[in-house]
């Protein structure tokens, strides 16, 4: 199955693309020479080019024995002069311990002639290497055994005899071959690098440390599944990894710069003056962003830490809160003065600081953040205990009106679980985001860091969050204003408990069997297992017990001796010792009815499951029609996998509307309506 990595992933869109400025799936151009390459306000740098800093490559790893195919479509800009660049030599490279720049693949393609006067027009001419349609890049590279349906590519196969980070130039050369004096900016909507050896193709081995894009026109959106996926170092463990999922989602940038890093900019100060969005380009490249999820075999998942604890005391007026962390981090203490859920510096106070393993003191002198004496008696009060900082700086996004910068976690953890995402804005414009400054963090698109009306031209925004993050509910404390005191029992923050791997349900003889494993658990008592005729509204089933913790994979399974007929809902409610709980996802059976489209839940959340009547495999069309018939989403997309089940992100479609939703297999087209 096709695991092609490139702008499938963060671009999707087929066949007619619709608005770029609406709900899409296209926009978010790969693109070079936006600005001279050591300019300070350039939108590109040496990304792509030859002689690049090894930090601004686009990367891509081939094992020993694997192959790499690769093509691109390259589209006429919207300048003036230089809209058409000449012709393109792409050039493949890696490092040896001889040779910091070793070439094993050159390759020239030709210009259109006579050249497009549009934009977004393509203007290479066919040929290996040219990516014709988007269809063909959904479809991925057309090699012996591969799909037919997808492009003629480049390839390289890894002789070296070791594993390789190979990356690859883009250079204007002229008719000898010679790189040509002026380097013209230029625009890829589409492009593909997919390795493969001898058992299929790999996912997650695609990445650049500083990547520029370009949304073609100052309203245009990226596309709703625009996303990159960081990988964070954790520094307790060489050779281990957080990784997580950015969504930059509907951020609205001509050209802009995306990086990750530990600090966030390179500002003077400590770590909350570098961690702050700046009026110039003071970001820096640090951590690798792939297109997909790091290959978990050659990128480790980090070990989960314990939970951590907070335990109180006060003496002299002086309030202290001791964490105790088994992993090096950074601790957060959000005393809320107006318990209202929000930060205000004239009300509330943030206590944080680096973490090391044992224990680490917060003081207090019982004052708000701006100086002024707390005067309640009670105060709500929340602990967070993270490790492995990770910033998201953006140089020059214009606006980010709609769903602005969101992270999900995706290892170790509950896969596309929201996590905090925080910011501060204090050195741009008064009133650039709402909240300026957010030292809590927020973990919902309608919270995510957000801004507006061109206040991002010219400015490096940040966004920050941690590779895992343990976080207590907020606890009410007994507070004394007159001796500055306050009291709280120990406190356990609890990162997710269980990690689920796996949870399945099959209707058989009758009954229907749900199996489960755990690759770890911490604190837990017992799953409830829990059934609904609807995808909304469940009932418990029955209760077993947990493993307690442990480090070893687990294995469940329950019996419904008595299942429901018709198409029937199923969830895990795990409990823990201390009486938390978190629900695993839905897994969903099939009644009497054959043939048709399940979707839930109806009406949808921000993401929609579907139930294909069969499993299939290999490419289909996703189409959403509103009410009057216009199709307001496309995606094309290839299952790697042979599966009746998978998702639908709704979050860009306006909520109160139904949609019609098509789902276009090689053998069947099948309808259902849903309601957001």
């Amino acid at each position: 199955m096709a695991h092609a990595e490139g702008s499938k992933n963060l671009t999707p869109g087929t066949g007619t693309r619709g608005m770029a400025t609406g709900t899409n799936n296209y926009i978010g151009y790969l693109q070079h020479n936006d600005g001279a390459v050591n300019a300070a306000n350039s939108n590109s740098r040496y990304f792509l080019k030859e002689n690049s800093p090894e930090n601004q490559r686009l990367y891509i790893r081939v094992k020993a024995g694997e192959t790499l195919y690769y093509g691109v479509r390259r589209v006429r800009t919207n300048e003036a002069t230089g809209g058409n660049v000449g012709r393109l030599r792409l050039q493949l490279k890696y490092a040896s311990i001889t040779n910091p720049q070793v070439v094993v693949n050159t390759n020239f393609l030709e210009p259109i002639s006579p050249a497009p006067t549009a934009q977004e027009q393509p203007n290479l001419a066919a040929g290996p290497g040219v990516i014709a349609t988007p269809e063909q890049a959904a479809a991925g590279p057309n090699y012996t055994g591969g799909p037919t349906t997808g492009y003629n590519p480049l390839s390289y196969t890894n002789t070296t005899g070791a594993d390789q980070d190979f990356w690859v130039e883009f250079m204007e050369v002229t008719a000898t071959g010679a790189v040509a004096t002026t380097q013209n900016k230029a625009w890829y909507d589409l492009w593909d690098f997919t390795v493969r050896d001898a058992t299929g193709e790999k996912s997650g081995r695609l990445y650049s440390q500083h990547w520029s894009f370009t949304a073609a026109a100052g309203p245009n959106a990226l596309s709703s599944s625009f996303a990159l996926y960081p990988l964070i170092p954790n520094p307790n463990f060489a050779d281990s990894y957080f990784v997580k999922r950015v969504s930059y989602a509907g951020i609205q940038p001509f050209g802009v710069i995306l990086v990750a890093n530990s600090a966030g900019t390179t500002a003077p100060g400590n770590f909350k003056d570098k961690r702050k969005s700046q009026t110039t380009n003071l970001g820096y490249a640090e951590y690798k962003l792939f297109v997909n999820d790091p290959d978990p075999a050659i990128y480790l998942t980090s070990p989960r830490p314990t939970n951590p604890t907070v335990t109180t005391a006060c003496s002299g007026g002086v309030t202290t809160f001791t964490l105790t962390v088994d992993q090096a981090g950074f601790g957060v203490v959000f005393i809320d003065g107006d318990a209202d859920g929000q930060y205000d510096r004239t009300k509330d106070r943030v206590l944080e600081k680096p973490t090391v393993i044992g224990n680490n003191t917060f003081t207090w002198d019982g004052k708000t953040d701006s100086g002024v004496a707390m005067s309640q008696t009670t105060l709500s009060v929340t602990f967070s205990s993270g490790v492995g900082p990770v910033n998201f700086p953006i140089w020059d996004c214009e606006q980010a009106p709609t769903t602005g910068i969101s992270v999900q976690d995706v290892r170790p953890g509950t896969q596309g679980a929201a996590d905090f995402i925080f910011w501060n804005d204090s050195l741009l414009l008064p009133g650039f985001s709402t909240p300026l400054i957010n030292p809590i963090g927020s973990n919902t698109p309608a919270t995510s860091h957000r801004w507006f009306s061109n206040a991002g031209d010219g400015k490096l925004v940040n966004s920050y969050a941690v590779g895992l993050l343990a976080r207590g509910n907020a606890v009410q404390i007994n507070y004394n204003p007159a001796t500055a005191c306050a009291s709280t029992p120990t406190v356990v923050l609890t990162p997710l408990p269980v990690e689920l791997v796996r949870f399945v349900a099959v209707r058989q003889a009758g009954q229907v069997r749900l199996n489960w494993e755990t690759a770890s658990e911490k604190s837990s008592a017992y799953f409830d297992i829990q059934r609904s005729a609807d995808g909304r509204v469940f009932e418990n089933l029955g209760r077993v017990a947990a493993a307690g913790t442990t480090s070893q994979r687990r294995s469940y399974s329950f019996l419904d001796t008595e299942p429901l007929a018709a198409t029937t809902y199923y969830r895990l409610h795990q409990i823990d010792t201390d009486g938390q709980g978190s629900y695993s996802p839905v897994e969903v059976v099939t009644g009497a009815k054959a043939g048709s489209l399940t979707l839930y839940p109806n009406p949808a959340g921000p993401r929609l499951t579907l139930l294909l009547p069969a499993a299939a495999s290999g490419p289909l069309t996703l189409r959403v029609l509103d009410a009057t018939g216009r199709v307001v989403y496309q995606e094309q997309r290839s299952l790697e996998t042979s599966t009746a089940r998978f998702h639908l992100d709704t979050t860009p479609l306006p909520a109160g509307n139904w949609y019609l939703l098509q789902v276009q297999t090689a053998t069947s087209v099948l309808t259902q309506r849903f309601q957001k």
